[in-house]
């Protein structure tokens, strides 16, 4: 889990998002992903970070690319980090 402050490469917001668009309930993608529908709750408030094949596994019921969720970082702060 990530500790507080820290930014994650994802973004949850959208992944909750795209859900409701689809009009699924979290029971529902969790059934439709093989997770367990707290797992799943938690992932989309940012509390844990998924592992990449299950965010893939999500995408994929969601119809998104795994990319498309994903926070691209601005040059700038990818320079801060060098």
């Amino acid at each position: 889990m990530k500790e507080r402050g820290e930014k994650s490469c994802i973004d949850y917001k959208f992944l909750k998002e795209r859900r409701l668009q689809k009009n699924f309930t979290q029971m529902e993608l969790a059934k439709e992903t093989g997770l367990d529908h707290n797992h799943l709750g938690q992932i989309e408030r940012g509390q844990k970070e998924p592992k990449v094949r299950t965010l893939y596994r999500i995408c994929e019921v969601l119809d998104l690319q795994l990319d498309a969720v994903l926070i691209k970082e601005e040059t700038k702060e990818l320079e801060e980090l060098e």
